[in-house]
């Protein structure tokens, strides 16, 4: 990394030359983009940023998404990193310095999970910020808005976990008939998920994507940062909701969840609280969405692990599977699915104890 070049392109935004002391590449999450930590000189402006540098080409005049979808959650005031300079000839951005401390960090390093859920209440309210004021931000230029997670789109990421996670990863030899028996049993459940009333999702609302920031003197609250928004489109009330309390990174205390599904529902406007439903209903829609959300998830992590060599992802396979048996357990509907899909599941979850890496 060439310290000189990113000083000068830093220096638009420090009244005198900027003066970069440190480059260090950061561990990115599982994604194309790279991070990068650049620590400035003593007495320059802004200590530290954090430089994105990205792989997509954009056409002239158009936007880059994570600068698009970073506008309309500002719009919303969700907390996301300040954007300090946009270097799009050089496919970089540079960025606010959130720290170290994920989400996750933060819970595994408390001594109880209750230490962890004023933070979580605080993720809640942030997430109905994004659902309700971050949907009425949206105009004619929102990329979202042209992005829906329909049925096409739940199918895709179904299709993903077979191809990823069950043939590749895990090596598991599934007949023509026998996935499209799976991909028929999940059907009910995408099209119920697609036909719900959509509103801005994140899309990859988790533990990992959201960052603490240490509070100050005198004991004031930490700091949130929401991260990853890029990949943002139209979605229902439940999936953001089911990525962060069925969360493959973290796993919550049941009696916590139903304490943040009730914070959900008493901190919803009115017109989100109609598209749950009603307590029984709301229930049941965000265990369908975590199925479908955490059957995408192990694709993920058979991906990263198998085509991307990022082996630490199987630690998370065995626990999201544990996710996928209690929802089956709590849903006889799903009976039909579980019986043919719990076989494939415990092999992956099996598999992937075996060989994460310690």
């Amino acid at each position: 990394m060439n310290e000189r070049e990113i000083g000068i392109a830093l220096s638009a935004l420090f009244p005198g030359p900027a003066r970069v002391e440190e480059i260090a590449e950061l561990a990115g999450d599982a994604s194309t983009r790279r991070y990068y930590r650049v620590r400035m000189a003593p007495g320059s402006p802004i200590p530290s940023l954090v430089m994105m540098e990205y792989p997509d080409e954009i056409p002239r005049g158009r936007e880059l998404p994570f600068v698009n979808v970073h506008r309309y959650l500002r719009k919303a005031g969700v907390p996301v990193p300040e954007i300090y300079l946009a270097v799009p000839e050089a496919k970089r951005l540079f960025l606010e310095d959130a720290g170290d401390t994920m989400l996750e960090g933060a819970v595994h390093s408390a001594r109880t999970a209750e230490e962890v859920l004023p933070l979580y209440g605080r993720c809640i309210e942030i997430l109905v910020r994004i659902q309700w004021d971050g949907t009425k931000a949206l105009d004619g230029e929102a990329i979202p808005s042209r992005l829906a997670f329909d049925v096409g789109k739940f199918a895709e990421e179904i299709d993903f976990f077979f191809e990823n996670a069950v043939r590749k990863y895990g090596g598991i030899a599934l007949s023509e008939t026998e996935e499209r028996a799976l991909e028929d049993l999940f059907l009910p459940f995408l099209s119920e998920l697609a036909g719900l009333p959509r509103i801005l999702a994140h899309r990859d609302y988790h533990s990992r994507n959201i960052m603490v920031i240490p509070g100050g003197e005198g004991g004031a609250a930490p700091a949130l940062r929401v991260l990853d928004f890029q990949d943002a489109r139209m979605g229902n009330v439940f999936y953001d909701l089911c990525s962060l309390l069925r969360d493959s990174y973290v796993t919550l205390p049941e009696k916590a969840v139903d304490e943040l599904v009730y914070a959900y529902r008493d901190a919803a406007p009115a017109g989100l609280r109609r598209m749950g439903g009603d307590q029984a209903t709301f229930a049941h829609r965000l265990d369908v969405s975590a199925l479908q959300r955490n059957v995408k998830a192990i694709g993920t992590f058979g991906n990263q692990s198998h085509n991307l060599g990022k082996t630490f992802y199987l630690r998370f396979i065995p626990p999201t599977v544990a996710h996928l048996c209690s929802n089956f357990d709590r849903n006889p509907r799903m009976k039909p699915l579980a019986r043919k899909l719990l076989p494939i599941l415990s092999d992956l979850a099996a598999k992937a104890a075996s060989e994460a890496p310690s």
